[in-house]
C-alpha cells in the first residue's frame, strides 16, 4: 500500500473527514441564516465531538472472521488500527470537553440528550442501531440538532420562526436521503449481525427511491425559502447545484459500490454544499 493510500484511509476511515462534514454543515447553516454568533467556536467543538462518538463507536465493531466478504476495506483497517482509532477518540474527546467547559456550559440541556442518544445509537446495552427506524430517527435527529437547531439557538433567535423551521425541516430531509444509502451499503453486514434496516425490510431499490423522493423534498424547501426571502439567489444557486449532486449520487448507491464512494463521495456531499456557497456567495 501506497504512502499516499495509507494517509487516504487514516483520513477516511479514522473519521477525520467526517469530522470535517460535520464542521462544514454547521457553517453552511451559518452562510444560509446569516449566524455568526459563536459558530466558531461551536464548529471546532461540533468536530471534536464527531472525531469523538465516530472513533468511539468503532472501538465496539464486531468482526466477521467466518465470512471474510463481510469484513469491508474499511472494518478491515479499523481492526487493524485500532491503537489509531482510540488515539483520534481521545483527541476528539479532549477537544471536545475543552470547547464545551470553555463555552457552552450553558447549553448543556441541549447538547447532553444528544450525547446521549449518541451513545446509545452504538453502545452494547442499548444498540438503538438495531432497529430500523431508531436507527434512521436517531441518526437524522442527532445531525439536524448539531448541525441546525443548535446554531439557531445560539444565534439567541427563537427555533419556532417560520425560516428557522423551514431549515430545519430541510436539514432534516437532507439527512435522511444521504443515511439511507449508507443502509444500503451496509446491507450484508447488518444481515449478519442481525441489525434490521430498510434495505432488508423493503430491498435497496425502494430504500433508493425514499432517499431519492426526501432529496427532491429537501430541493422544494431550498426554493420555498428562496421564495419567502430567506436566500438571496447566490445561495439559492448554490444549494440547488449541491441538491442536485446529492441526487445524482444518491441514485448511483447500490451495495455493490466501493467504500470510498460512500465514505467520500456521500459524506462529501456536506463539503460540497459548503464550497459551493462560499465560491458563489463571494463571486456572484
Amino acid at each position: 500500500m501506497t504512502f499516499v493510500r495509507k494517509v487516504i484511509d487514516f483520513f477516511l476511515f479514522g473519521n477525520i473527514y467526517i469530522a470535517f462534514c460535520a464542521a462544514a454543515l454547521v457553517q453552511s447553516t451559518s452562510f444560509q441564516l446569516g449566524i455568526e454568533s459563536q459558530l466558531t467556536q461551536y464548529t471546532l467543538l461540533t468536530f471534536f465531538a464527531t472525531l469523538f462518538l465516530y472513533n468511539l463507536q468503532r472501538i465496539f465493531y464486531t468482526s466477521h472472521t467466518e465470512d471474510k466478504s463481510l469484513n469491508s476495506i474499511r472494518r478491515k483497517w479499523i481492526f487493524e488500527n485500532q491503537f489509531s482509532i482510540k488515539g483520534l477518540a481521545l483527541i476528539g474527546f479532549l477537544g471536545a470537553s475543552f470547547l464545551f467547559f470553555s463555552y457552552f456550559k450553558h447549553i448543556l440541556i441541549y447538547l447532553l440528550p444528544l450525547l446521549l442518544l449518541s451513545l446509545g445509537y452504538f453502545f452494547p446495552l442499548v444498540k438503538l442501531r438495531k432497529n430500523a427506524w431508531l436507527k434512521l430517527l436517531t441518526l437524522v435527529f442527532v445531525w439536524t440538532m448539531v448541525t441546525a437547531a443548535i446554531p439557531i439557538v445560539l444565534s439567541s433567535e427563537t427555533i419556532f420562526s417560520l425560516k428557522n423551521l423551514i431549515h430545519i425541516a430541510a436539514r432534516c430531509f437532507f439527512m435522511v436521503g444521504i443515511c439511507l444509502p449508507f443502509d444500503i451499503r451496509d446491507v450484508y453486514i447488518d444481515s449478519a449481525e442481525n441489525i434490521s434496516t430498510l434495505p432488508r425490510i423493503l430491498g435497496e431499490k425502494k430504500t433508493r427511491l425514499i432517499a431519492f423522493a426526501f432529496m427532491l423534498l429537501y430541493l422544494v424547501l431550498i426554493l420555498v425559502e428562496y421564495l419567502i426571502g430567506v436566500f438571496k439567489i447566490e445561495v439559492t444557486i448554490a444549494l440547488l447545484l449541491s441538491a442536485i449532486i446529492n441526487i445524482v449520487i444518491v441514485l448511483m448507491s447500490n451495495s455493490k459500490r466501493s467504500e470510498y464512494f460512500y465514505i467520500a463521495g456521500i459524506d462529501g456531499t456536506m463539503l460540497v454544499q459548503l464550497i459551493l456557497l462560499l465560491f458563489l456567495v463571494n463571486c456572484m
